[in-house]
């Protein structure tokens, strides 16, 4: 029994370490000020992640949403970093304090995207959308980019000023999670093998 349950307990930390760190954002809970469609519920963020690949040099960022993203076309989500030099909360206005940033990844429902002034290529899965950027177009004002700060929104494109920002999610700034590194599989894989081998041995013995 005991070592059923050190192997689960195994089992559950490669399951954790390969999990990415999603935030949960409650569902309808769009601002008061949006003055876009309120119906149109790829612009309802419920969960979203920004991921550190220390090995790739990449960021990967993804947002799910309540509703279709690709037939959306005012539809885009802006993933905002603190790379250390961010001030200021340019929505306390709107009610959402939390979010600071000194950097900007926009995401479009078409499958396009910019960093600053430099074209990205995002990808649109149903309610989903995926997009990878390399650290080089996020370089840091400060902080490493593996504790970068970031918080996400949705936007209504045919609209200007604050009233475009539809939700946030999360709704204030979050560190960025890290990819596990090879030598961490490396750990816990071992570890497994080790484990999975005395309970056979075990096995053996008491037949």
């Amino acid at each position: 029994m005991k070592t059923t349950a050190t192997s689960l307990a195994v089992i559950a930390l490669l399951l954790a370490a390969g999990q990415a760190h999603a935030v949960s954002d409650p569902a309808g809970d769009l601002p008061a000020s949006f003055a876009g469609d309120r119906t149109v519920a790829a612009f309802d963020i419920l969960s979203a992640e920004a991921t550190f690949d220390a090995e790739a040099g990449t960021f990967l960022l993804h947002a799910h949403t309540a509703g279709p993203i690709a037939d959306i076309a005012a539809a885009a989500y802006v993933f905002g970093f603190d790379r250390g030099a961010a001030t200021g909360s340019p929505f306390a206005g709107i009610g959402v304090p939390g979010v600071t940033f000194d950097a900007a990844v926009l995401l479009r429902s078409n499958g396009t995207g910019t960093v600053g002034g430099t074209p990205l290529v995002d990808r649109v899965e149903g309610n989903d959308i995926f997009a990878t950027v390399p650290v080089s177009l996020l370089p840091s004002t400060g902080f490493a980019p593996e504790i970068f700060t970031w918080a996400l929104w949705s936007i209504d494109t045919s609209i200007t000023g604050n009233t475009r920002n539809a939700d946030f999610g999360p709704d204030a700034n979050v560190r960025v999670a890290a990819v596990p590194e090879p030598q961490t599989w490396a750990v816990l894989l071992a570890g497994l093998g080790i484990v999975t081998g005395v309970a056979r041995r075990r096995s053996r013995a008491r037949a």
